[in-house]
């Protein structure tokens, strides 16, 4: 299978940031309806695409109890610190 370049670094960048601090402010992770509202995606299809192709790339994972749940990964809080 052929990788593919990450779409939309800015995007993803911003569901990162969004999700970390959600997550340390309401104290639970936050819905797709609610991460793709805050990253400006109209579809909740999009924003599951974009969710799916992070955990593929470990970004984020996938809660053991709700697969609906996404949290981010330290590969991904280290590279949100990397890029400022």
């Amino acid at each position: 299978m052929e990788s593919r370049k990450p779409r939309n670094r800015k995007t993803r960048d911003t569901i990162i940031r969004y999700m970390m601090s959600f997550a340390e402010e309401q104290g639970r992770q936050p819905s797709v309806r609610e991460i793709g509202e805050a990253a400006g995606l109209t579809s909740t299809s999009t924003t599951a695409g974009y969710l799916r192709r992070m955990v593929n790339e470990g970004l984020l994972m996938q809660g053991e109890q709700s697969r609906r749940n996404y949290y981010v990964t330290q590969n991904a809080r280290i590279q949100i610190r990397k890029v400022g």
